[in-house]
């Protein structure tokens, strides 16, 4: 379901990697496979929102790092933790 993207509306690699490190973490294990989209727009909506410069971050500068990984486990735990979807 996450790899599953709008015509017309392709994801940056921000929006990329944040997805994909969801996925690969875990953080969606425990999301119904018919909220697996409500959670990706919601948590998509959240990073470009309370994280923007971030996001703008890893889109001019695509490396993963532990400084990058910290900060994606960092916001997606938030996320989990004080947002609905």
């Amino acid at each position: 379901e996450t790899m599953k993207q709008k015509q017309y509306s392709p994801m940056t690699v921000a929006q990329m990697a944040v997805s994909l490190f969801a996925v690969d973490r875990g953080h969606m294990d425990d999301v119904e496979l018919d909220k697996v989209g409500d959670f990706e727009q919601a948590l998509q909506a959240y990073m470009s929102s309370s994280h923007a410069d971030f996001m703008n971050s890893i889109n001019e500068n695509p490396e993963f790092n532990d400084e990058i990984e910290g900060k994606l486990k960092s916001a997606v735990e938030d996320f989990k933790s004080n947002h609905a979807w």
